[in-house]
């Protein structure tokens, strides 16, 4: 997707340390809503849509005109989602049917995720505003990318989505902007002791699930679904009892504050095995991407502990997702997440996973989040012959949009078992999107991974953004890496400290009240 980089009242400075001046606007700043808009990146789009509810000329804040902008955007959004769940109603039976289906369930999340920028009781960070913003963006690429998938790039999606698109782009500038921040900036760049998990480990669950009938549910989907009977705001607790639940579960976006507790890796298991690749006539075939999970979040402040989630569709079943991951601020610690293909969708918002196992061959860790993977263990299987083998597939489309994958004290490695030789080299990544960003920091890189490091599929090499920090072991020399313009061998500590917990996604600040423990900065002790 190309959009307009330029904002003519703001400086922005692609440096990646992350960093943007805003020279003529504040928050308090007042003008016509004419001159706000001729501002921003798209101007035409803003005067047609923004003014439809006021004139022009009305003089208001630059918080205001946010508000004005990420307004128009619901409405467009509400649109394009209302068309969308024409055509999937109509469409035929075909391939593209179910992708229809998804972008349904993606504009239905742009509506929602933009209404909580506009609910102040929720008191948003600017950090907050521009988290939920570039959701909205990646949802709208996601539904676009399913159609490329297929080669069906003609579709109306493209038509219904581009207006949502710009005016999304332009509240995404004017929140940089009127802040004074690109992502968040050095004000925010300090790790605070008093903020300390408090442990829950003990706490009493509300429901418990086994398999023997022991608790008080057999299925995790049913005691999922009993969770819109307690207190929203309050957290709802779930301890799934060790066994193999095979099934698909699906947590909906109303269903927040869930924390699910297992027995641990390999005891507590949640599996299915549904899968993009194979034969049409196989049941386990899924329609798209998003269908093949075996396990979705959407809900905001998920916690997972001690659970394994699988797709076991193997390397044949192509893409197989174990689980999709659209919950802002959710923690996973001590999970396990086994696929080959596209084992993990991050697909947007702030997530953090500590002392994870990770298993996959192609793009198995991917999406649009903001997410730090701190001390996990994270194993490369066998591909099919020619399968070849990718870690990450990052995906950003604008430079001022806060997400990225950040990989700290992590171990890249063959999973026990697979002795890969020299034609089954790894590589550490390749951007989905335009301005994909990911970063590996003090992680052990094993002999698996390819020394160039990089590979870009998809035509990305010139804008993405791909760092090293202190990385040890064979796999992780660099004189031998890509040479592309923004691929950086970090040296400036500062650099490294914007990919931290408490810089990259303000985890000093919601996590303590996970019980997970972390990591801040680039300090060996870790908060537990």
């Amino acid at each position: 997707m190309k959009v307009a980089l330029f904002i003519n009242f703001i400086s922005i400075i692609i440096s990646y340390s992350s960093t943007t001046t805003a020279a003529a606007a504040t928050a308090t700043t007042t003008a016509t809503i004419n001159w706000w808009c001729l501002q921003t990146p798209h101007p035409e789009t803003c005067i047609h849509h923004v003014t439809k509810r006021s004139p022009a000329s009305a003089t208001i804040s630059g918080n205001q005109f946010l508000d004005m902008t990420v307004q128009a955007a619901i409405d467009e959004a509400r649109v394009a989602l209302k068309q969308t769940q024409e055509i999937e109603s109509t469409y035929p039976n075909v391939p593209g049917k179910s992708l229809w289906g998804s972008c349904v369930e993606y504009f239905d999340g742009i509506v929602f995720t933009l209404n909580m920028v506009l609910d102040h009781t929720l008191q948003p960070t600017p950090l907050d505003v521009q988290t939920w913003l570039s959701a909205g963006l990646t949802y709208i690429t996601v539904c676009n990318k399913g159609f490329e998938s297929i080669n069906m790039i003609n579709t109306m999606q493209h038509v219904i989505s581009t207006n949502v698109t710009e005016l999304i782009i332009n509240s995404l500038a004017i929140s940089v902007a009127i802040t004074r921040t690109h992502i968040h900036g050095p004000d925010d760049w300090n790790v605070r002791d008093e903020y300390k998990p408090t442990d829950l480990a003990i706490e009493t669950p509300d429901v418990v699930v086994a398999q023997d009938g022991s608790g008080d549910f057999i299925t995790v989907q049913e005691a999922v679904d009993y969770a819109v009977h307690r207190r929203p705001n309050e957290r709802f607790v779930i301890y799934v009892k060790a066994g193999v639940y095979k099934e698909n579960v699906e947590i909906p976006r109303a269903f927040r504050n869930i924390k699910m507790l297992g027995d641990g890796i390999n005891k507590t298991i949640i599996t299915g095995d549904r899968h993009c690749g194979g034969d049409a006539k196989d049941t386990s075939k899924a329609g798209d991407l998003q269908e093949s999970a075996t396990f979705k979040v959407w809900s905001r402040k998920f916690i997972a502990r001690d659970i394994t989630f699988q797709n076991t569709a193997g390397p044949e079943g192509e893409q197989a997702v174990a689980l999709l991951s659209a919950s802002d601020k959710s923690a996973f610690y001590r999970c396990s997440f086994e696929g080959y293909q596209d084992t993990l969708f991050t697909i947007a918002y702030r997530q953090f996973y500590k002392e994870c196992q990770i298993f996959g061959t192609v793009d198995f860790i991917f999406g649009g989040a903001a997410a730090v993977f701190q001390d996990c263990e994270i194993f490369l299987r066998k591909p099919l012959p020619g399968g070849g083998l990718v870690l990450t597939a990052h995906g950003r489309n604008i430079h001022y949009e806060p997400v990225g994958y950040s990989l700290q004290g992590c171990k890249i490695t063959a999973e026990p078992g697979f002795k890969p030789g020299d034609y089954e080299k790894a590589f550490l990544g390749r951007p989905w999107f335009g301005v994909s960003r990911t970063v590996y920091m003090q992680s052990f890189l094993d002999d698996i991974v390819d020394p160039k490091g990089r590979m870009d599929s998809w035509g990305h090499k010139q804008s993405a953004y791909c760092g090293e920090y202190n990385n040890y072991g064979p796999g992780s020399f660099t004189n031998q890496r890509v040479k592309w313009p923004h691929y950086q061998a970090i040296n400036d500590q500062m650099i490294a400290e914007f990919f931290t917990v408490a810089n990259f996604i303000s985890g000093n600040i919601w996590l303590p009240e996970t019980g997970v423990p972390f990591t801040p900065g680039l300090e060996n002790q870790s908060y537990d």
